[in-house]
């Protein structure tokens, strides 16, 4: 068995198990694969967590690396439908993937995502991920090509991305594209979809921002009716109060004039 063969193995157990499993694998091997096998780093939990992703539930992680694919040639057809419904789709399968790892801490759950972002953006990183032996989280910044030098436990083949593979089968081939005017494009289109993805979280809190307004403008007309209508029942009785007012000052009139006759009718009898 390879060093290969022996590191798919290991990157495939708890990482609570590695360093044994590890020495385990080494003690087995002759000199000179012992020492290379010993020299393999132990996984960070993030990583760890998305090896495991990819040995179990690697249908998931495929869908997670074809979006790439498809933003990718949705970007350079300008499709803006078809970007649109990558970028929810990455969504959804991103959470997806988050839900699938239990008991992770939200630090090792914002890696695992930050690692399947940059997957789905940068073919290196999307090998990184398919090899299933990450030792470290990866970040994509939009703009330079994520390095995974360090990221992976061995060396990985990248393949160009499928907007860049040639299938045409016309007699005239396509002028091929250098490789610096495939960087430069990769670097308008992890651009664009940083735009893109910023744009819709502004459009997203704004669409929340105006259910708060249309709520609070709702209770506001409520509460305007209400007062409304209160204030017609208060000048309807303030009317009343004001006729009755009116009865009874004529009344006690009425009643003070009948007090002095009767004192007058009173004073006669004396």
């Amino acid at each position: 068995m390879g060093l290969r063969e022996v590191a798919e193995e290991l990157y495939g157990v708890a990482p609570a198990e590695f360093t044994a499993s590890r020495n385990a694998a080494a003690a087995g091997a002759d000199k000179a694969l012992a020492k290379d096998i010993r020299a393999l780093r132990k996984p960070s939990a993030s990583a760890a967590a998305i090896n495991t992703l990819v040995r179990t539930q690697p249908e998931l992680i495929e869908s997670i690396l074809d979006v790439g694919d498809r933003m990718r040639d949705a970007f350079a057809a300008r499709d803006r439908d078809e970007i649109r419904a990558v970028t929810g789709e990455r969504q959804r399968l991103l959470q997806s993937a988050s839900r699938s790892v239990g008991g992770a801490s939200a630090g090792v759950l914002r890696e695992i995502e930050e690692t399947l972002q940059a997957a789905v953006i940068d073919p290196a990183a999307a090998a990184a991920v398919r090899s299933g032996m990450l030792v470290r989280a990866l970040e994509s910044t939009g703009v330079d090509q994520v390095d995974v030098a360090d990221a992976v436990a061995l060396p990985v083949d990248i393949e160009a991305p499928r907007a860049a593979r040639t299938t045409t089968s016309s007699k005239r081939a396509e002028p091929a594209e250098s490789a610096s005017e495939r960087r430069e494009r990769e670097r308008r289109i992890r651009s664009a979809e940083k735009t893109l993805e910023r744009a819709r979280e502004a459009a997203s809190t704004l669409d929340d921002e105006l259910d708060v307004e249309v709520d609070r403008r709702s209770d506001l007309e409520s509460e305007r009716d209400a007062l409304a209508r209160r204030l017609e029942r208060t000048q309807d009785e303030l009317a009343e109060s004001r006729a009755a007012e009116r009865e009874l000052r004529r009344r006690i009139t009425q009643a003070q004039s009948a007090v002095r006759d009767a004192e007058k009718a009173l004073r006669a009898t004396k």
